[in-house]
């Protein structure tokens, strides 16, 4: 009988490590992915701030810019305003997503479409901030894009960092370094979906509500 117990015993460890090898892949815990895109999440702050800068400052170099960007954002921006406050949140948040899950799946091209995407905004933001600071102040501005921003912001800058990261992890497999290209683009997609869509979802609930509250009540 001992014998028998002893067979018994080595079949059942290896069907319990099969087991486990035949187990789905767990999904990313949150702060353990977050350090893990930490450094291209910081990449993503430094080239969206760059980029601000040099839009707010480039108008002060060519003026007739400032027309041509103000014109440009009015067209794409301006038809929004006269839709009910519900669909003016659902325009900005379904916006907001597509942009972000472009800055994840546009990583697969290393990285490169992340990089121009955040670059792009951020000089168009730093422009827009400059031109309605000239015509209502810079306290108007700041109010204007701090109660959305601060959770808007960092949410776009993480889904540049999964981006950027996936970027990276595609480069180290076309050099025969182990990139893991298919884990890292599921647990990118399952954080996006997870955390940062809800939170776009709050900060165009915050925007369309709350911030023109704000800036009535410091305009009064």
């Amino acid at each position: 009988m001992n014998d028998k117990n002893s067979q018994t015993a080595p079949d059942s460890e290896a069907f319990i490590h099969t087991s486990s090898q035949n187990k789905p892949s767990e999904k990313p815990e949150l702060w353990g992915y977050l350090r893990l895109i930490r450094p291209y999440v910081f990449l993503t702050v430094f080239i969206f701030a760059l980029s601000a800068f040099m839009g707010y400052d480039s108008l002060s170099h060519s003026p007739e810019l400032a027309g041509m960007i103000t014109e440009s954002f009015e067209a794409s921006f301006g038809p929004i305003l006269d839709l009910p406050p519900l669909l003016i949140m659902l325009v900005i948040f379904l916006n907001n997503a597509f942009v972000g899950l472009l800055l994840v799946l546009l990583g697969l091209g290393l990285g490169l479409a992340p990089v121009f995407i955040i670059a792009l905004n951020g000089f168009v933001l730093g422009a827009i901030s400059r031109v309605v600071a000239a015509e209502i102040g810079s306290l108007e501005v700041l109010l204007a894009l701090l109660p959305h921003g601060l959770v808007e912001l960092p949410m776009i800058f993480l889904a540049g960092g999964i981006g950027l990261r996936l970027g990276h992890r595609v480069l180290l497999s076309l050099f025969g370094k182990a990139g893991e290209v298919k884990k890292e683009f599921r647990d990118g997609i399952y954080f996006y979906f997870r955390w940062v869509v809800p939170l776009l979802f709050v900060a165009a609930l915050i925007e369309t509500f709350i911030t023109p509250l704000v800036l009535q009540l410091f305009q009064t």
